[in-house]
């Protein structure tokens, strides 16, 4: 996901004279406001068997549904079960066919081979909730919601906070210094006791309206009076005169922010910072490790709600560094899964405050928002499989206990909501788009293709890529993948006729067919883009062929190299919305919610699920809710 700038209200209101009339009249159900949060990559199994167990605690959170609202035991994502194509049709009531968002990443017709578009960034070909209630008179906002990122009018909310990806500093690093690398800072208060030693901790920073570098001192102390010299203590200032005071006190295993106040090129204000971690301090000082986070700004609009989430929140922290938790897991300097987990509460307590501030501060009839820190931990310590490169009984162990977490932080934030609503008035509706299962190789499938003599790559060693020139490309992402053929007339500069078009389709289906790793196949299944329409696929943006990976195994784009190799990631989803572990959620419970169980349900009956709790008419082309169940 990507931030955008603001396109304007106007643009909004000459386009959306052009949008179709709305197919089901509206049913008002009396509810003021609908919150709809999404929780990425909870899974309906695990969820299942920790309300079993009485495993959540919160008791406005996740245990509150079943029985006193609307709950569905197995909400059925979209094929594939990716993120960004999942979000599109919750947000629109639409199967992939149309709102042309088939994958994460993938080919559009018309286009170099070669060339991609992001599932998260590319325009909808269908209308979005928030432009549905526009449209209508009411009020819409979203957080981080994938797909109100404000790059068009459809894509463009009231107000919205989006994700932000790229940090504005060097990428978070662990840094390492002794005690020559600390200055003397003064005389001890207490003869015997280690005087004061001070450095500068340097963070190169960049993006508009930033100075190239920070620096914050940093100043070991001695704080017991012992008469013994040893630093305990490390105090965290942003200059040499403390001016502005202390910016923390911390030992060894503390979190510490630090923070800027600079100019946005909105014309506002914003703080920019970055959490860091205090891994170690040996009382000699001949080893002080900081783990120095990424640097990041929150970004929304308009300027007045940005500066409101500014002022009463905080900067955005970021997500948890999943490779600096890789780097760690296999031997290397990083973060403990403890100090990773920290990270994602952290980001999770600051999206539900964020939530909470535009509950209590904004006006709205509708707030979609959204927290990816379940599908975040799973991806990187859904570690169940002997098969995964780094298993072992014990860190499997600790993964799962790390998972349980993650659900018990999604359950204090929903009742969190639930609390800062008013249930006799208001809707709070929770979904995911997709499960999760166990990933164990990594399978490329452009290199699949080069060595049938199907595809060509070009470049040298680690820089191979696909050919321009090459007759078929693959697109892999997670559980799915999409081939095209490079066909002439349709791709440009396209080598393929259409004549050759069957066979090589035929070819590449029988390459995929015959792929084993270790005796196993590793396709599920096949499918002509002819034969995608009972699965919502049938769009011009999707391939030739579209692959569904089986569950344990993933694919790529990659080309040159092995044909498979160990994954360097635990949990991946993307395959078919029948495969084990997919499964989502969906429930909703206050005003006008039906108390009803269903056993199953399709996530594109969501949009309208929504609209009539609003009291609004749905999305111009949502599959409609099925109420009568």
């Amino acid at each position: 996901m990507t931030t955008r700038a603001f396109l304007g209200a106007g643009l909004l209101a000459a386009l959306s004279c052009h949008l179709p009339a709305p197919h089901l009249e509206s049913s008002s159900s009396g509810a003021r406001r609908v919150v709809l949060l999404s929780h990425d990559g909870m899974e309906a199994d695990r969820h299942a068997d920790l309300l079993t167990r009485g495993f959540y605690t919160d008791p406005d959170g996740l245990a509150a549904f079943p029985g006193r609202g609307f709950f569905v035991r197995q909400a059925t994502p979209v094929n594939p079960t990716l993120t960004a194509v999942n979000h599109a049709s919750i947000a629109t009531g639409a199967v992939p066919a149309r709102t042309g968002i088939v994958a994460n990443v993938f080919h559009l017709p018309g286009r170099p081979l070669t060339e991609t578009v992001s599932g998260f960034d590319h325009p909808w070909q269908a209308e979005p909730l928030w432009h549905a209630f526009r449209r209508q008179g009411r009020r819409a906002g979203v957080l981080l919601f994938p797909g109100a990122d404000g790059a068009t009018a459809e894509r463009t909310a009231d107000f919205a906070m989006v994700y932000v990806n790229q940090p504005l500093s060097a990428p978070a690093e662990v840094v390492r210094f002794s005690g020559a690398s600390f200055a003397p800072a003064g005389t001890p208060t207490t003869p015997g006791d280690a005087p004061p030693r001070r450095l500068r901790l340097r963070v190169p920073l960049t993006g508009a309206n930033l100075p190239k570098e920070v620096a914050f001192v940093l100043t070991a102390v001695d704080t017991i009076t012992d008469g013994v010299a040893a630093w305990d203590t490390l105090v965290v200032d942003d200059d040499d005169d403390e001016r502005n005071g202390v910016i923390a006190r911390l030992g060894a295993g503390q979190w510490f922010p630090l923070r800027l106040s600079v100019p946005h090129p909105d014309g506002g204000t914003r703080t920019v910072g970055g959490w860091c971690l205090l891994q170690r301090l040996e009382s000699d000082l001949s080893q002080v490790v900081i783990y120095r986070g990424a640097w990041y700004a929150t970004e929304a609009y308009p300027r007045s709600y940005r500066e409101l989430l500014d002022r009463e929140v905080g900067f955005w922290p970021g997500p948890g560094d999943s490779r600096a938790l890789a780097s760690r897991l296999n031997g290397g300097e990083g973060l403990t899964p403890d100090d990773y987990l920290a990270q994602v509460e952290r980001f999770s307590s600051y999206l539900n405050a964020c939530a909470r501030t535009t509950i209590r501060h904004e006006a709205f009839d509708l707030l979609l928002a959204y927290q990816p820190i379940i599908d975040e931990v799973q991806h990187a310590l859904l570690i169940v499989e002997p098969r995964q490169l780094i298993f072992t009984p014990g860190l499997a162990a600790t993964a799962d206990e790390a998972i349980l977490a993650t659900y018990r932080v999604a359950d204090r934030a929903v009742g969190e909501l639930a609390r800062a609503l008013d249930l006799e008035r208001d809707a709070l509706v929770v979904v995911s788009d997709h499960g999760i299962a166990p990933l164990w190789e990594v399978v490329h499938l452009n290199e699949v293709l080069r060595r049938a003599g199907l595809a060509e790559a070009e470049g040298t060693g680690d820089r191979q890529r696909v050919s321009g020139r090459s007759p078929m490309a693959a697109v892999g992402g997670g559980g799915c993948a999409h081939l095209y053929v490079n066909l002439a007339g349709r791709e440009t500069d396209g080598v393929v006729s259409q004549a050759e078009r069957e066979q090589l389709v035929r070819r590449a289906a029988q390459a995929l067919a015959l792929l084993e790793v270790d005796g196993q196949p590793v396709v599920a299944e096949v499918y002509r883009r002819e034969k995608l329409g009972p699965l919502g696929l049938d769009s011009p943006h999707s391939g030739d062929l579209v692959v569904f990976m089986r569950t344990g195994f993933a694919a790529t784009s990659r080309i040159g190299g092995p044909l498979h190799e160990p994954a360097s990631y635990h949990g991946q989803h993307g395959h078919r919305n029948t495969a084990a572990g997919m499964a989502a959620v969906w429930m909703a419970r206050g005003a006008g919610v039906p108390v009803r169980t269903l056993r199953e349900a399709s996530l594109t009956e969501v949009a309208a699920f929504v609209a009539h709790l609003a009291g609004v008419q749905p999305p111009a082309q949502a599959e409609p809710w099925r109420s009568g169940r």
